[in-house]
């Protein structure tokens, strides 16, 4: 466990203070005497085990003066990487104490901090995790021979405790009997036993009615006994019928229910799908109303005057002129191509005369028909979209239309996937003919237009093609001649020479003055047409929305919103109805609905109810005749024994049998307990005395710069081996030298203890008495240590901040004030 936040609400001189430790295992709190250090410890300790209460330690309670709060909060990380926040406050016990889970945000139940805690409580936190004043700073003050008598006693936690206990055991059991004692109460019984055996054989009488009255009476307690037995199984069945009259009235409505149809397309998602579509219908045909009143007044804006007549009565023919003056340059252009392509074809004819094929009449029908077959491929893509659409349709068909209705939708599918199959046959048909004829004559294309064009057709067809593009070349000249000619129209408003330049000046300062005034025109026009546009965009999306409308309607086979509510209405009831059927069998449990299908009525089981009654209460009377009976034979018994003769005999044997069997059983278990004492402390120190004994000698020469390099244990004493292999007592140690090799020894056992148990070590002022170099070799060993356990270390020594950074301490002189 690690802690990684306290939080103060009030306790002692702290109130609303938080303390963030670091994330590393090692913290160090800084503070001057006083300051209020061990009070933020006690905290922690009363956080985890509980607050003190005030029989006898009401100082140890650090109830706050100036507020009401008391307590706080740890948030921790346990070893299996959870994070909880511990809270304590004021209350009986110790405390309330509360989990809150922070990973998964939640409360949790407190039992959590048992499980994470383990077998650690305070004492045994105090014993080997907590290192404070008495440990360590008061040790120091003490002569050499307390010291190492304190140092002798470190150990197993409660072993001397659990040694006075198998102590005791022992002079107990061996006070209870003794195999040659005499005054041993055992011993007295067993001879008092022996004496009785001897009267009991010199007296015998009246053996045969004593036991005839015993016999009885164990043969009346069997039946008793039995009787008792068919009571209770009477009481399990009335017991059960009694359940299986109150539940009949629910599983009668479980039964009366009949079978519920619920409707796919009726739950509340489908109705706002339906309340969407509407009210994008309504939304769009407003739209529409509004798009209509702009383009009327739009085109009522739209101006007219006779000035403009004749430019919009001539306006195309203008426009053409005006246009085409900017195709000039492109007729040119259009000339040098033209003659470069005259050029090619002269060449390709050559070529073809060179490479011509002389094709057989049948196979030139064959290959003009394959042609024509290449040439009509476009009609068949066009087909073969028609016929996915009447597969598509006719796999709707099918899924949609009820009963034989789905045969239509059948054979609409089966005749499309037929004609496909036609369809492929005669790709395949064509391709292969293809290959045929370029096996045949060696083509390299797969194109059979190419293939004739190899023929005596093909000379033809090129010589056509230059005779027209010669022809061609004498219309551009002619068109280029013609231009200027073609404005002579309109030469009352425009005066041309031959001057070129300036010709498209006037034409062009003609064109831009009128075009100007017709520009507001022209411009509200285009404002018209873009609402048109948008209008027709709304128009388009309004027949969508009908058609989800409709589809919508018809997957749910209802014809109007109306119709539709009408059924949602009724599915939300048959919704209802089901869930109180599954209510109904929750309830009663799916073992009770078996028992109850084996009545017929209520009646019936009204009447094994009383019938099983009737028989318990003739059995609870046969019961009491029997006790009466039992009862009878217990005062015969009495008067044969009330004169002390045989039968009273064998009953001071009885008692004395009882006595002697439990005056044995307590024998038994305090032997018993000692062995089991002994093997739990051998269980329980096996594997950790070696390791504590390895760590105080590692931890032991770290402390003294390796001056010493082990510690060997006696029975009676301690000795130390220098590096130079000579051995000391402790006791002739220097003072120092004794508080290093008790740190070493108790920061072993809690590293021990640690490995099983991650809690963190808190050290209470541990070295003020240490000098510089002791002083840093701890911080060493604490630096160590903290790599496995959290090491939480107070202080009000100054040299902590030469050893270790800002970051690790936490001055809480600066929160003080």
């Amino acid at each position: 466990m690690k802690i990684n936040q306290i939080k103060v609400y009030g306790y002692g001189k702290w109130q609303n203070q938080t303390f963030n430790l670091n994330k590393n295992n090692l913290q160090i709190i800084y503070g001057d005497n006083e300051s209020g250090k061990t009070t933020l410890l006690s905290l922690i300790m009363g956080i985890l085990f509980g607050y003190k209460d005030g029989r006898g330690h009401s100082y140890e309670q650090y109830i706050p003066k100036e507020t009401s709060s008391y307590g706080g909060s740890l948030s921790i990380t346990t070893d299996d990487n959870r994070n909880f926040l511990v809270k304590r406050i004021s209350g009986t016990h110790g405390g309330k104490l509360s989990i809150y889970d922070l990973d998964n945000e939640c409360d949790t139940d407190s039992n959590i901090l048992s499980n994470i805690l383990g077998p650690i409580d305070r004492e045994t936190f105090e014993h080997i995790f907590y290192f404070g004043d008495l440990n360590i700073r008061d040790i120091s003050r003490l002569n050499n021979n307390e010291l190492i008598e304190r140092i002798q006693k470190v150990g197993f936690v409660g072993s001397n405790e659990w040694i006075s206990i198998n102590d005791n055991l022992d002079k107990d059991a061996k006070a209870l009997y003794a195999p040659n004692g005499r005054k041993p109460p055992l011993n007295i019984k067993l001879r008092d036993y022996e004496k009785l055996l001897t009267k009991i054989n010199d007296s015998k009488c009246n053996i045969n009615e004593y036991e005839n009255y015993l016999y009885n009476n164990q043969l009346a307690k069997k039946q008793v006994g039995h009787l008792d037995s068919q009571i209770k199984d009477l009481d399990n069945k009335i017991y059960t019928l009694n359940n299986h009259k109150n539940n009949w009235p629910l599983y009668k409505q479980l039964n009366n229910h009949k079978n519920l149809n619920i409707k796919s397309g009726f739950d509340d998602s489908s109705k706002n799908k339906l309340y969407l579509i509407e009210n994008n219908i309504e939304l769009n045909n407003k739209q529409i109303e509004i798009i209509n009143n702009q383009i009327n007044d739009s085109k009522n804006n739209v101006h007219q005057s006779p000035q403009l007549n004749f430019y919009e009565q001539n306006e195309s023919k203008i426009d053409d002129l005006y246009n085409s003056s900017e195709s000039i340059n492109e007729l040119v252009n259009s000339f040098n191509i033209k003659k470069q392509l005259i050029n090619d074809y002269q060449a390709k004819q050559k070529s073809f005369n060179e490479h011509k094929v002389k094709l057989s009449v049948d196979d030139e029908n064959n290959i003009t028909r394959l042609n024509n077959l290449n040439n009509n491929r476009g009609l068949n893509t066009l087909s073969n979209i028609i016929k996915l659409i009447f597969l598509a349709l006719g796999i709707i068909l099918i899924a949609i239309l009820p009963g034989i209705l789905k045969i239509i939708g059948l054979i609409l599918a089966s005749l499309t996937l037929y004609l496909y199959i036609i369809k492929y046959n005669q790709v395949n048909n064509f391709n292969k003919q293809i290959q045929f004829y370029k096996d045949k004559y060696g083509f390299n294309s797969n194109n059979p237009k190419q293939w004739l064009m190899q023929n005596n057709n093909m000379t033809n067809s090129l010589q056509d093609d230059i005779n027209k593009y010669k022809n061609e070349l004498i219309e551009i000249k002619k068109e280029v001649n013609d231009y200027f000619d073609n404005w002579r129209f309109a030469e009352d408003y425009i005066d041309l020479s031959k001057n070129y330049v300036n010709n498209m000046s006037i034409i062009d300062g003609f064109v831009k003055n009128n075009k100007k005034v017709i520009a507001e025109n022209n411009r509200l026009t285009k404002t018209i047409n873009k609402y048109l546009f948008q209008k027709n965009e709304l128009v388009n999306k309004k027949e969508k929305l009908k058609k989800q409308l409709t589809d919508f309607l018809e997957q749910r086979n209802v014809h109007t919103s109306n119709e539709f509510n009408d059924e949602f209405d009724k599915q939300q009831t048959v919704i209802q109805e089901t869930k109180r059927q599954t209510d109904i069998k929750q309830q009663l449990g799916e073992n009770e609905i078996e028992l109850l299908k084996k009545f017929q009525s209520e009646n019936e089981i009204e009447n094994k109810l009383n019938e099983h009654k009737n028989l318990q209460l003739k059995i609870k009377q046969q019961m009491l005749e029997k006790s009466k009976s039992i009862e009878r034979n217990n005062l015969n018994i009495q008067r044969l024994t009330s004169d002390g003769t045989y039968q009273d005999l064998e009953q001071k044997k009885a008692n004395l049998e009882t006595e002697i069997n439990g005056m044995v059983d307590d024998w038994l278990n305090m032997k018993l307990s000692g062995q089991w004492i002994d093997k739990a402390l051998n269980i329980a120190t096996a594997d950790r005395i070696p390791m504590f004994q390895e760590k105080a000698n590692e931890y032991f020469g770290l402390l003294t710069n390796h001056n010493y390099i082990k510690i060997t244990y006696y029975k009676s004493k301690l000795k130390v081996t220098r590096k130079d292999k000579l051995q000391f007592d402790a006791g002739e140690l220097s003072r120092g030298t004794i508080e290093q090799l008790y740190l070493s020894l108790i920061l072993s056992l809690a590293v021990v203890f640690g490995r099983d148990y991650k809690m963190p070590i808190i050290i209470d002022d541990g070295f003020n008495e240490f000098d510089f170099d002791r002083s840093h070799n701890a911080y060493k060993l604490l630096d160590q240590i903290s790599e496995s356990l959290q090491i939480i270390y107070v202080t009000c020594n100054e040299n902590v901040f030469e050893y270790y950074n800002l970051d690790n301490i936490i001055n809480i002189n600066l929160n003080e004030k």
